[in-house]
Parts: structure tokens; sequence; C-alpha cells
């Protein structure tokens, strides 16, 4: 095959200055310009921050104002106590009803025994019968506190020599001068009372009852 030498077609010349020179078709430019604006909104989309995925980190502080925030959205938890205003008192409600009694509550232990009192000044007072007692006679007698004392104690005897020849039937506590009755538990007395009975044993009998004394203690302060 031969080579051709005779240089470049004249027609050759001609297409090349028309592709320099020749400017675009208005459909082209059209066609790249919807290729822009095709490609930078899928840019833009490409951008969107998906739902939920903005939390506390990616809000610099002071970000969100109260043009942000919903009205009525925010609760009283997400609010410092010194922000939230303090109503006026309220009025005072009706009273309740009465509770059920309790149970009765379990017996308390014993307590301490006190501390012994003192007695404080004692006498003893002394009768003796005023005439011999005959055979086969009774009697009683009775010894009495003076004012302000009550009694402590007390004893009987059937004689000064002769004590062995008189039987002592009694031999306790009365309430007062003006009753011989016995005192109840825990009560108080002023007087002793003997009865006595000569059995027989001739004359010059004659019976004696002694009653111990002390100061009355003083009533304790209502």
């Amino acid at each position: 095959m031969k080579a051709n030498n005779q240089g470049r077609h004249p027609e050759d010349k001609r297409a090349l200055v028309f592709h320099r020179g020749r400017m675009p078709r208005h459909s082209t430019v059209a066609a790249y310009l919807a290729l822009f604006i095709a490609l930078g909104g899928t840019s833009y989309a490409a951008v969107k921050l998906p739902k939920n995925s903005v939390g506390a980190s990616q809000i610099k502080t002071g970000g969100v104002g109260s043009s942000e925030v919903k009205n009525g959205s925010l609760r009283k938890g997400d609010f410092r106590a010194s922000d939230l205003p303090v109503g006026a008192q309220g009025l005072q409600g009706l009273q309740g009803l009465q509770g059920l009694k309790g149970d009765k509550g379990d017996k308390g232990d014993k307590g301490d025994q006190g501390e012994t009192g003192n007695v404080g000044a004692t006498t003893v007072q002394f009768t003796q019968a005023a005439a011999d007692l005959g055979n086969g006679a009774e009697t009683s007698i009775d010894a009495q506190c003076p004012a302000g004392q009550q009694g402590i104690g007390g004893g009987v005897r059937g004689d000064l020599t002769n004590s062995e020849l008189t039987k002592v039937t009694a031999s306790r506590p009365i309430i007062s001068s003006a009753n011989s009755g016995a005192p109840a538990d825990d009560g108080t007395f002023t007087g002793w009372r003997g009865t006595f009975v000569n059995e027989n044993n001739g004359a010059g009998i004659r019976p004696e009852v002694w009653v111990v004394c002390a100061d009355a203690p003083t009533p304790p302060a209502p």
C-alpha cells in the first residue's frame, strides 16, 4: 500500500475549525443545567440529619432558646426549685376522723424498791386495869396514842407478876378511841386492845396493855 504524501485534505481543516469555533446549542445548555440541579439536590438530601440523631452533645450551650421550645412541653422536673414560683398558702383542711382505739400496751416492769423511810420519834402508851380481875371474870383494856400520832405496834401482859395465871383471848390494834373495830388492809390505827380472862386463879390479877406510837406522816402534796 502506498503512503499518502499529499498532506491533509482541505475538508479536514474546515472540520477542525468548525469544532473549535462552534457554540453549543440551547438544548445542550439546558441538559447541563438540569444535570447540575439534579446533582445539587442530591447533595442537599445527603446531608439531612436522620430523626432523633441530635442529642445534648451536639447542641452548644445557649443554642436552644425560648422560641425553640414548644409551649407546655416542659415539666416540673425540668426546672430548678428556685425557678418555680411559690403559690399562696392554701386554706386549712377539715379535721380528719378520729382514729380507732389502739391496742392495750404491755404491762410495765416492776419498779425498784424505794428506800426505807424514817419513822421519826416514837412513844409508848401504857394502860393497866384499874381493879383486880375477879375469878372467872373477863375484861378488855385499851391503850391509846396521843393526838397527832398513830400506832405502829402494841402488846399485852396478863399481870405484872402472875401473867401465866391469866388467859389472853385477844391482842389487836383498834382504829381509834371512838372506833374499837380492827383496821382494814393498809389502814391505820391509834390504839391497842387486849382481852383477858381470869380462870379461877385467885385475886390480884391486873392485865396490862401497850401501844407504840409515832408522828403521823404528812400527806403528799397534790
